[in-house]
């Protein structure tokens, strides 16, 4: 088996489910998305760590903003840090760059992403986040 068949095989069965054909148009999102404000972090190839801002987030992945342009494509590995009910939240996910924009005036970049791997107790804590932003 291939090291990307093995690390396709990670990947939790309502996440790769979820992502199953879905593309950029938010028309055809088999996830809510969530419009959010968190400060959040990215672990870049090259080993350096970035804040991010996250914008927004779905079972299926994140648009967040930042001061550096993520190649589509490129994988990047994001640490969420959620505040519900009193209780941080950390979920650490692998992620697949699926849109870059340049922000107007230059004020850095959006980008979209889609969960690639999330580790099953943190997609548990990641299902509990996004139903409280739902009620």
């Amino acid at each position: 088996m291939s090291e990307d068949q093995k690390n396709q095989n990670l990947a939790p069965k309502d996440v790769s489910t979820a992502l199953k054909g879905e593309n950029s148009s938010a028309k055809q999102r088999s996830n809510p998305r969530f419009k959010v404000n968190w400060s959040s972090r990215a672990l870049m190839a090259d080993k350096r760590i970035i804040s991010v801002r996250t914008k927004d987030v779905s079972l299926g992945g994140v648009g967040f903003e930042c001061g550096e342009s993520l190649p589509v494509d490129s994988s990047v590995n994001l640490e969420l840090t959620p505040w519900v009910g009193g209780k941080k939240y950390v979920i650490r996910a692998k992620c697949l760059v699926t849109y870059n924009m340049l922000l107007a005036g230059n004020a850095g970049f959006s980008h979209g992403v889609r969960f690639t791997f999330v580790p099953p107790e943190q997609l548990e804590d990641l299902k509990i986040v996004l139903k409280s932003l739902g009620s």
